[in-house]
C-alpha cells in the first residue's frame, strides 16, 4: 500500500472519503446522494414514475460508482482497487489508468440498462470500475516485466485465460444463487460486473495499441 501509485490511493481516498461526508451528514444525506447520482434505470424510459434532478439519469452512469451501501461495500471495493488499479497505474500512468477506470464504469452502467432498462432499482459501488481495472490488468500480470501481453498472446496464454475464466465463473455464480448484497434485500450487481470488465479489457488494448504506435 505505501509503494502503490499516487493515482490509485487518490482514487481510494476520494471513495471512502465520500461515503464518510455521507455518513456524516445522516440519512437526508444518504437519500439525497442516491436521488442525485445513483444509477436509476427506470429514470430512462421517458415515464416520469420517480421524480428526478434533470439530468441527473446521464451523470449517474458515472455518478453511481462513487457511491457504496455500507461501511463493508466501500471497503471491499477499495482493497480489490488496490490490488488491480496498482498495476494498471504502474503500466499507463495516472491519466490512462482514470481513462480505464471511467470507462470500465461507464461499461457497468450500459450492461445494467441492458439487463434492467425501466426497472425501479437503485445501482451503486465502485465494482464495475474494479472489475475493468482487474481485467486490464491480466496481461500486465501475464506478461514479461516492461512487456505486457498484447491481444495475440493474451489468447494464447492459458494463465490468462484460466485467470479470466475464473473471475467470469466466480461473477455468474453470484447471478445464479442470487447472493445478496450488502443491504438488506439488496443483491449483487454481477451484470455490472461484467460489463466493467468487458470494458476494462477492450479499453486495455485500445490504450496498450496507441502507447505502440506513438512509440
Amino acid at each position: 500500500m505505501v509503494n502503490a501509485p499516487p493515482v490509485v490511493l487518490a482514487v481510494i481516498a476520494i471513495l471512502v472519503g465520500i461515503h464518510a461526508l455521507i455518513q456524516i451528514g445522516g440519512q437526508d444525506w444518504e437519500i439525497w446522494s442516491l436521488y442525485a447520482f445513483a444509477l436509476i434505470p427506470a429514470r430512462f424510459d421517458g415515464i416520469a414514475r420517480i421524480a428526478m434532478i434533470e439530468g441527473s439519469q446521464y451523470w449517474s452512469v458515472i455518478t453511481y460508482g462513487f457511491l457504496h451501501d455500507g461501511w463493508a461495500h466501500v471497503l471491499f471495493n477499495s482493497l480489490w482497487l488496490l490490488i488491480f488499479g496498482t498495476p494498471v497505474a504502474r503500466q499507463f500512468g495516472a491519466l490512462r489508468f482514470l481513462a480505464i477506470t471511467l470507462i470500465s464504469t461507464l461499461g457497468g452502467a450500459l450492461a445494467m440498462l441492458a439487463t434492467f432498462w425501466g426497472a425501479d432499482i437503485i445501482v451503486v459501488g465502485a465494482s464495475a470500475a474494479v472489475s475493468g481495472l482487474l481485467a486490464a490488468a491480466i496481461p500486465v500480470m501475464f506478461g514479461r516485466p516492461g512487456a505486457p501481453l498484447t491481444f495475440g498472446e493474451f489468447l494464447r496464454d492459458r494463465r490468462a485465460l484460466i485467470f479470466m475464466l475464473i473471475f467470469l465463473a466466480m461473477t455468474l455464480l453470484t447471478g445464479v444463487q442470487g447472493l445478496p448484497g450488502f443491504a438488506d434485500g439488496g443483491r449483487i450487481a454481477w451484470e455490472a460486473h461484467l460489463g466493467g470488465f468487458a470494458a476494462g479489457l477492450l479499453s486495455y488494448f485500445v490504450i496498450s495499441r496507441e502507447g505502440v504506435q506513438r512509440r
